[in-house]
C-alpha cells in the first residue's frame, strides 16, 4: 500500500537532473502499460509537474506526473496503471484519479486528469511560472519550508500553498513572458 500521507513532509535540495530521469522512466512505464492495454490513444499528454519539475527548487523526493486523458478515460487509465504498475488509486473526482506508486524505493504520484479539468492546467502553469520567475521560486521554497516545519499533515501543508498558487495563476494571466495553449484557470481548487 502506498499512501500519500505515509512519508514525512521533508524537503530535499533540488535534484532536478535525477528527478527528470525518474520522470522519463516513469513516463515510459506508463506509456508501455497503456499501450499494452490499448489505451494509448486516450492520452493527450504526460507532464512532469510539481516542485521536482522546477530546476533549483527544493522538493519532497516524490516525482509528480500529470497524465492527461480523454474525459471518458480517467477511470480506465487509472485502473490500468494501478493493476499493471501497482500502487494505490484514489477516485478524488470524476476528472482526477491519482495513483500513488512506489517503484523500488522511488515514489511517484501519477495523477490521471480529464483533458477538460483545470487541475492539470494549474500544475503546468505553476511549473512554468516558477521556472521563469526566480523571485517567486524563492518565495515558494520559503513558504514550503515554513509549512513543512509547521505541519506534519499533508492536507494542511497543501492547503497552506493555496493563496500562493492563486497569485501564480494571476501572474500567468498578466505576464507576457509565459504563454499557454489553453486558458489559464481563474482559481485554484
Amino acid at each position: 500500500m502506498v499512501s500519500p500521507n505515509e512519508d514525512p513532509i521533508e524537503l530535499v535540495p533540488s535534484r532536478h537532473d535525477a528527478w527528470r530521469e525518474r520522470f522519463d522512466a516513469e513516463r515510459e512505464r506508463v506509456t508501455d502499460a497503456l499501450r499494452d492495454a490499448t489505451l494509448e490513444s486516450a492520452v493527450d499528454r504526460i507532464e512532469h509537474v510539481g516542485s521536482t519539475a522546477v530546476p533549483g527548487l527544493a522538493a519532497k523526493d516524490i516525482v509528480d506526473l500529470d497524465i492527461v486523458v480523454a474525459d471518458d478515460a480517467v477511470d480506465a487509465v487509472s485502473r490500468t496503471l494501478e493493476s499493471e504498475l501497482g500502487g494505490d488509486r484514489h477516485e478524488n473526482s470524476d476528472e482526477w484519479h491519482p495513483v500513488f506508486r512506489r517503484e523500488n524505493v522511488r515514489r511517484f504520484n501519477d495523477h490521471v486528469f480529464a483533458a477538460s479539468s483545470d487541475g492539470w492546467k494549474i500544475s503546468v502553469v505553476t511549473r512554468d511560472v516558477l521556472v521563469k520567475h526566480s523571485e517567486l521560486r524563492a518565495e515558494y521554497e520559503t513558504l514550503k519550508r515554513d509549512l513543512a516545519a509547521e505541519h506534519d499533515d499533508l492536507v494542511a501543508y497543501s492547503t497552506g500553498k493555496t493563496a500562493f498558487v492563486e497569485r501564480v495563476l494571476e501572474v500567468a494571466r498578466t505576464d507576457d513572458a509565459v504563454s499557454f495553449e489553453f486558458s489559464v484557470p481563474t482559481d485554484h481548487r
